[in-house]
C-alpha cells in the first residue's frame, strides 16, 4: 500500500510539474512580442506618357510640405493633360484626387478627384486620366499632391508640376529605358558608343563609379555579366525647352565565381539634349553598390570584404574591435572577427519576395555606439519603406539588444521633408547620451529630445548652421552665438553632461569656430584690422592665431606665424589644412599652405577602409582589421523587431521662411546656400539648377537662349540707374521682387538672367556701371545710363572687362502675386 502511495505521490508530482511547464511554456511562447517586420503595403503611383511609365512615386500616410518634398517633376505639354497609373499590389484602391498648390504650398489652385480608375488589360495597373484646368505660370514649379483612397486610407504622393513647350518629354524617357537595356548586351551596347567621350587614360574599372568618360567595356559591365533583377522607372529631375536630366535606380544581378548570385543596387542620371530629331547625350553616370550577403565568401585573412561601393563607409567599432557595425545600401550590420558572427540588425529588404517598395534606399542611418557586449544604438532618418512606420517620413531611434538579438523602436519622430531635406540636416548632428537623450538640429534649432519620457525641450534657438560644428563622435558641438547678450561668443555643449563653456573673444578681437579634432575644438583669432572689405564691400577675414582646446579649456595646440595670415581653413577627421596669406591693399595672397596633422586619431584607428581589385568586379572596397578574422565560416543572424509602448515625439520643425537658394544637380538636393552668387557657381559645376523658396527657377545649365534683347523702357527705373548700392536698389525694387547679388558668377552665367528677361548691373570701373540689357552670338547690348543709350559691345570684350571690373553683377527676380 505504501508502494502505490508512493507511486501516486511521485506521479501525481511528474504531474504538476509538467502542467506547470507547459503552461509556463505556452505562456512565453504567447508573450513573445519578437517579430518579422510587416511588409510593404502602400500602392506605387507612376505617370503614363503613352505607355512609358515614368516619375514612380512612393506613398506617404502624412501630408508633407510641398517646398521640401521634390522627388521629381512632371512636365505639362500644352493639352495639360496627364494619365496616372497605379500599382496597387494587394490593396483596395477605389479612388484618386489631386491638389495643385502654388510651389509653397500655402495656396490651393485646384482640386479634382476621379472616382473611376481603369483597370489595364495589358499590366496590372489602374489608369486615370485628367485634365488641368487652371492658368498656370509658365516656366513656374507647382506642387502636386495625389492622394489614393485606399484600404489602409488616404496615402498621398508628390511630384511638381511645370508648364513648359517643346520639352520631348516621351522622346528622353524612351532614350533612357533603351540606353540601360542595350548596355546588358555586349551586341545592342555597340550603339551606345557614339554617345560616349571615352577617356582613354582611365585603366581601372570601378563600377561604383562610371560616367559618359569611361571606356566602353565599363559602361557595358565588362566581364560582370549582369541581368535586370528589379527593372527600373524613369524619373524627371529637370526638363526645359533644350535639356532634360533624368535618373533611373534599378536592381541588377550577376554570378560570383562560385556561381552565386549577388546583387546590386544601380542609380544612373542622364543629361540629354533634344536636336535634330535625336538626342544628345551630354552628361551621363553611374554608380553601382552591392548588397552585402556575408555568405559569399567575405571573410578572409586581410579583413571583411564590403564588395563594390563607395569608399565612405559608415562604422564603429566597440572599444577592443570584437564587434564592428556598418552600414551598406540602407542596412545595417554587425560584425564579430573573433567568431565569424554577422547579425542583420536593421533592413526594409525582404529576404524573399521583395519588390521595389522594401529595396528602396531613401534613407540612411547613423550608428551612435557599439557595446562591449554587442549591443548597438543608432538613429534611422528618411523615409520609411515598410513595418509599422511605414509611408512615414521622419527619425527613428533604435536599440539593439545582442543577447535577445532584437530591434526596440525608442522613440519615433515623424517630419513633413521628405529624405534629401532630412539628410541635408541630420548629417550635422544627430547624436543619443548615455542618458538616452537624442540631440537634433533642426530648422536653426538645437532640440533635446527625452527618448524615456518621450517629451523634448529646446535647447538653443536662431543657431546659423553655417557657424555650427559638431566633433567625429558627435559628443560636442559648438556654435557662433547670433544675437542677444552672448552675440560674437562661441559656446560649447558636452551633450554627454549637458556641461557648456562660453569662449569671449579679448577685445579687438572676434572669434571663429572652425571644426574638431577628436573632442578638441578648433577655433581662430581675428584681430578687427585683419577683417578686410573689398572693392565689392565683401568682408574677407585673416586670422591670426589657430587654437585647438579640450572642453575644459586646456589648449592642446596653438599655431601663429608672423606677418602671416591663416585662410581657407578644412577641419578633417585626421588632418587640418589651411593657406598662410599675406595682406596686400584690401584683400589677402596665398604664399603657402600648411597643416596640422592629427595623430591621436591616427595612432587609435585599428579599422581601415582600403581598395582592392578584381577583373571581374573591379575595384572593391574592404574592412580591413588590425589581426585577421579567426574564421572564414561567417555565422549569420538576423534580428528580430520587438513591439513595445509607441512612443512618438511631435517636433516643431517648420523651416523659417529665410531666403535660401537650393542646389539640384545629378538627380538630387546637392546643396544649399544663402547667397545666390554661391548657388549659381555651385549648379555651374555640377551641371544643376537653382531654385529659390518660392521654387522660382533662379538659373538652368544650359537653358539660355541664343539671343535677346529686353526693351529698355520696361525695366524698372531702379535697374535703369545701375546704382551697385544694393540698399538703394532693395528699396527701389520694393515688394516687387528680390535682389540677387551674383557677383563671382561668370558673364556666360549671368546672361541666364537676361534670358530670362531679368536686367543686369554690371560694374565696368571704380565708380562705373552699365547694365545688360541683351545679348547674341557676338555681343551684349549694354545700356549706359549717364547717355541713355544702348550699344553692342563684343562677347570677348565684354567678359574682360567685367572680369578686370571682379564680375561684379546685380539683378532681381520677381516676387511671385497669385
Amino acid at each position: 500500500m505504501k508502494k502505490i502511495l508512493g507511486r501516486f505521490l511521485l506521479l501525481f508530482v511528474v504531474f504538476v510539474f509538467g502542467v506547470a511547464g507547459t503552461a509556463i511554456l505556452l505562456n512565453s511562447e504567447t508573450t513573445d512580442d519578437r517579430s518579422d517586420m510587416n511588409d510593404s503595403s502602400l500602392p506605387e503611383v507612376m505617370v503614363d506618357y503613352n505607355g512609358t511609365l515614368c516619375n514612380r512615386m512612393y506613398g506617404y500616410v502624412q501630408q508633407m510640405q510641398a517646398d521640401f518634398t521634390r522627388d521629381s517633376v512632371t512636365p505639362l505639354d500644352t493639352t495639360k493633360q496627364l494619365t496616372f497609373a497605379v500599382n496597387p499590389y494587394s490593396a483596395k484602391v477605389t479612388s484618386l484626387s489631386y491638389e495643385i498648390r502654388t510651389s509653397d504650398g500655402s495656396k490651393v489652385l485646384e482640386n479634382k478627384k476621379v472616382k473611376n480608375l481603369t483597370a489595364s488589360d495589358s499590366d496590372s495597373y489602374l489608369r486615370a486620366s485628367v485634365e488641368i484646368g487652371s492658368s498656370l505660370r509658365m516656366n513656374q514649379e507647382y506642387s502636386m499632391q495625389i492622394t489614393l483612397d485606399t484600404s489602409r486610407g488616404e496615402v498621398y504622393y508628390y511630384t511638381r508640376i511645370v508648364s513648359r513647350s517643346n520639352l520631348n518629354t516621351e522622346s528622353y524617357i524612351k532614350f533612357v529605358k533603351s540606353f540601360c537595356e542595350k548596355c546588358m548586351d555586349k551586341a545592342t551596347a555597340e550603339d551606345l558608343v557614339s554617345y560616349l567621350e571615352s577617356d582613354s587614360s582611365s585603366s581601372t574599372t570601378n563600377f561604383n563609379s562610371v560616367s559618359i568618360k569611361s571606356k566602353f567595356t565599363q559602361v557595358s559591365w565588362g566581364s560582370l555579366s549582369p541581368k535586370i533583377y528589379r527593372k527600373g522607372i524613369p524619373v524627371i529631375k529637370d526638363i526645359n525647352e533644350t535639356t532634360a536630366s533624368v535618373s533611373m535606380e534599378y536592381q541588377i544581378s550577376a554570378k560570383d565565381e562560385n556561381g552565386n548570385t549577388e546583387i546590386y543596387d544601380v542609380t544612373e542620371f542622364y543629361r540629354m539634349r533634344y536636336a535634330e530629331s535625336r538626342i544628345l547625350l551630354l552628361n551621363f553616370e553611374r554608380s553601382a553598390a552591392q548588397v552585402f550577403e556575408p555568405s559569399l565568401s567575405v571573410i578572409s585573412s586581410d579583413g571583411l570584404l564590403l564588395g563594390v561601393r563607395d569608399k565612405n563607409v559608415s562604422y564603429l567599432a566597440n572599444e577592443d574591435n570584437s564587434v564592428v557595425a556598418f552600414v551598406q545600401q540602407g542596412d545595417l550590420w554587425s560584425y564579430s572577427p573573433d567568431n565569424g558572427k554577422f547579425v542583420k540588425i536593421f533592413s526594409f529588404r525582404k529576404e524573399e519576395n521583395g519588390d521595389y517598395r522594401d529595396s528602396r534606399v531613401k534613407h540612411d542611418m547613423k550608428i551612435i555606439r557599439v557595446d562591449d557586449n554587442g549591443d548597438v544604438d543608432f538613429v534611422l532618418y528618411g523615409y520609411m519603406n515598410r513595418g509599422s512606420r511605414e509611408g512615414y517620413s521622419g527619425i527613428c531611434v533604435y536599440h539593439y539588444n545582442n543577447d535577445q538579438n532584437v530591434v526596440e523602436e525608442k522613440v519615433f519622430i515623424p517630419s513633413t521633408e521628405s529624405y534629401e531635406f532630412l539628410k541635408e540636416e541630420l548629417g550635422t548632428l544627430s547624436y543619443v547620451n548615455q542618458g538616452n537623450d537624442l540631440f537634433l538640429l533642426l530648422a536653426g534649432k538645437l532640440y533635446l529630445v527625452d527618448i524615456d519620457g518621450g517629451t523634448y525641450k529646446i535647447l538653443e534657438e536662431g543657431i546659423d548652421g553655417d557657424h555650427f560644428v559638431v566633433s567625429d563622435t558627435n559628443a560636442h558641438a559648438a556654435w557662433m552665438v547670433q544675437s542677444g547678450d552672448y552675440a560674437g561668443q562661441i559656446k560649447e555643449i558636452d551633450f554627454e553632461t549637458l556641461d557648456t563653456r562660453m569662449l569671449m573673444p579679448s577685445e579687438g578681437q572676434s572669434l571663429r569656430e572652425l571644426g574638431f579634432m577628436n573632442e578638441d575644438l578648433v577655433y581662430g583669432i581675428i584681430l578687427d584690422g585683419d577683417i578686410l572689405t573689398d572693392s565689392n564691400n565683401r568682408a574677407i577675414e585673416g586670422i591670426t592665431t589657430l587654437k585647438i582646446e579640450d572642453f575644459e579649456g586646456n589648449v592642446k595646440k596653438e599655431y601663429h606665424e608672423d606677418g602671416l595670415y591663416i585662410t581657407s581653413v578644412k577641419v578633417g577627421s585626421t588632418i587640418m589644412e589651411f593657406e598662410l596669406s599675406a595682406k596686400k591693399d584690401n584683400t589677402y595672397q596665398v604664399q603657402k599652405k600648411d597643416n596640422i596633422m592629427n595623430n591621436k586619431k591616427a595612432s587609435v584607428n585599428r579599422i581601415s577602409v582600403e581598395l582592392t581589385s578584381s577583373d571581374r568586379t573591379g575595384v572593391r572596397i574592404r574592412l580591413a582589421f588590425e589581426d585577421s578574422p579567426e574564421t572564414d565560416e561567417p555565422l549569420i543572424m538576423y534580428a528580430k523587431m520587438r513591439s513595445v509602448e509607441e512612443r512618438t515625439v511631435s517636433l516643431d520643425t517648420q523651416v523659417p521662411k529665410d531666403i535660401v537658394y537650393y542646389v539640384y544637380a545629378k538627380g538630387g538636393l546637392d546643396s544649399i546656400y544663402s547667397e545666390p552668387a554661391e548657388a549659381i557657381q555651385r549648379a555651374d559645376e555640377q551641371t544643376g539648377v537653382v531654385l529659390n523658396r518660392s521654387q522660382q527657377y533662379v538659373w538652368e545649365r544650359g537653358n539660355k537662349k541664343t539671343k535677346i534683347q529686353l526693351n529698355v523702357e520696361d525695366i524698372p527705373e531702379i535697374m535703369r540707374s545701375a546704382t551697385m548700392d544694393i540698399q538703394k536698389l532693395t528699396e527701389g525694387i520694393g515688394g516687387s521682387g528680390t535682389v540677387l547679388d551674383l557677383t563671382g558668377c561668370s558673364l556666360d552665367s549671368v546672361l541666364y538672367e537676361v534670358s530670362c528677361q531679368r536686367a543686369v548691373i554690371a560694374k565696368t570701373g571704380a565708380n562705373t556701371s552699365v547694365l545688360i540689357v541683351g545679348y547674341d552670338e557676338y555681343n551684349t547690348y549694354l545700356y549706359d545710363p549717364a547717355t541713355g543709350e544702348t550699344a553692342p559691345y563684343g562677347m570677348n570684350d565684354s567678359t574682360d572687362l567685367f572680369e578686370k571690373a571682379g564680375n561684379v553683377f546685380f539683378t532681381y527676380i520677381e516676387n511671385i502675386e497669385y
